[in-house]
């Protein structure tokens, strides 16, 4: 893979990884283990076809894995490594909360981004 190929995947892992619903998703998949579409929808409080649109994107991009159970489909985070990546994203922004909400760039449009859809 070429450099510039190896960035553009790299920003798409992230930006898959960095919508607040599809981070619910994640953390909750972390959290609670592997959970049905019907299951991660009622806890999260969103539409099923919402939920159903983000868990596609975290499947294309390789971060969710799905088994099929009967008509069921269980989802679950695909490597462990997504779970270490959380785990080091919450501790990181325990410790730095102030400065990445203070970044102009990026404290704002998550702050409104959060706020807008109620999270």
């Amino acid at each position: 893979m070429i450099q510039g190929q190896l960035l553009e995947a790299q920003v798409g892992l992230l930006s898959a990884m960095a919508d607040p619903t599809r981070l619910c998703i994640l953390r909750l998949l972390h959290g609670k283990g592997p959970m049905s579409v019907t299951k991660i929808y009622e806890v999260l409080g969103k539409s099923q076809n919402l939920v159903s649109h983000h868990l596609r994107c975290l499947s294309t991009c390789g971060l969710v894995t799905v088994e099929k159970r009967g008509r069921m489909a269980i989802y679950s985070l695909a490597n462990p490594e997504i779970a270490r990546i959380l785990d080091w994203t919450e501790r990181e922004v325990i410790n730095q909360a102030e400065q990445i909400l203070s970044c102009r760039v990026v404290g704002k449009k998550t702050s409104g981004e959060i706020k807008k859809r109620g999270l």
